[in-house]
């Protein structure tokens, strides 16, 4: 008896659980719950409804799925197709095909996939379907046991909270940080500033009183953006920044403890933060204020084919 032919089709609301099942089944379940947070309901007028969650299927079999998950801040994640044991593994190519076409007809700037073992076929798929390799992330962590006891004092530097009356502001001082950054430096210039601060500020739970502008002597000098996670207790460090002439004089150490010591006052229990890997003076000034790698990832970036938006 012939096998039913495999269809690549848009995945239907009531398959999606089953769907994201298998193309996040590399996480672990809390992470996937985390992941998935909103997308399954079918009743949201956002979530899945806007995103290219393709699957192969057989009959009424799924043998495979892949997903681009809409961001805040105008950006996607490509979350690599899984094909099921049984099925062939070039199904995985017209998976990635079906997503990133759709992703090419919408506004996204970039898709980005973050990968922390990426076998030899996935990185093939990735690359025919455009996606180029960035950069190595390292997830570093920080528990509240090495958090300052008390306000670290400066006599230096100053941090006054973020308002949200301050946003050209605080877009325009980001914006002068990026200049001749260590970090992901194919990513400046890609998405503007007013996506990146929305992005940032769509991350774990925004609070103002999180984010701070660094001062000395009066002047804007750099930024610190923290978001909290209330299920956990943990606090990401987003964004820590300083523009070029106030680099190279320790400051990013005193920032990072400034930091801890307000998560520490939030009640927090630890703080994550994502580095550039080839960093240097970053990943020296964590290591330095306790924090330990956790995880590595490989980051592959895709921009849309559309000639008006490929940088």
């Amino acid at each position: 008896m012939l096998r039913e032919v495999v269809e690549i089709i848009r995945c239907p609301a009531e398959l999606r659980a089953e769907a994201l099942s298998i193309v996040l089944s590399d996480l672990a379940p809390s992470q996937r719950r985390e992941v998935t947070r909103g997308s399954l309901d079918t009743e949201a007028p956002q979530g899945l409804a806007d995103e290219p969650l393709f699957i192969a299927r057989r009959g009424k079999q799924i043998c495979g799925a892949a997903w681009g998950q809409r961001q805040a801040g105008n950006y996607a994640v490509f979350w690599p197709p899984r094909v099921v044991s049984s099925e062939d593994s070039r199904l995985a190519l017209p998976l990635a095909e079906a997503v990133v076409r759709e992703l090419d007809s919408t506004s996204v700037e970039l898709a980005q996939s973050l990968l922390a073992d990426p076998g030899t076929a996935t990185i093939d798929v990735l690359q025919r379907v455009g996606f180029r390799y960035l950069a190595e992330l390292l997830y570093m962590r920080c528990e509240a046991a090495r958090f300052p006891a008390v306000q670290p004092s400066s006599s230096v530097l100053k941090f006054e909270p973020y308002a949200t009356t301050q946003r050209g502001r605080l877009c325009q001082l980001i914006e002068q940080t990026y200049e001749q950054t260590l970090d992901c430096t194919a990513l400046n210039g890609v998405r503007t500033i007013d996506d990146v601060v929305h992005g940032y500020q769509a991350t774990g739970q925004f609070a103002a009183e999180n984010w701070f502008f660094v001062q000395t002597q009066g002047t804007d000098i750099g930024v610190l953006l923290l978001a909290r996670y209330p299920q956990s207790e943990d606090y990401e460090l987003m964004y820590l920044g300083l523009v070029p002439k106030a680099r190279g004089q320790g400051w990013g150490k005193q920032i990072t403890r400034f930091a801890q010591w307000i998560v520490r006052s939030r009640k927090g229990s630890r703080i994550v933060v994502a580095v550039d890997a080839s960093n240097r003076p970053a990943v020296g000034v964590y290591n330095a204020t306790g924090f330990d790698t956790i995880e590595k990832r490989a980051v592959f970036l895709r921009f849309p084919t559309s000639p008006s938006r490929t940088p």
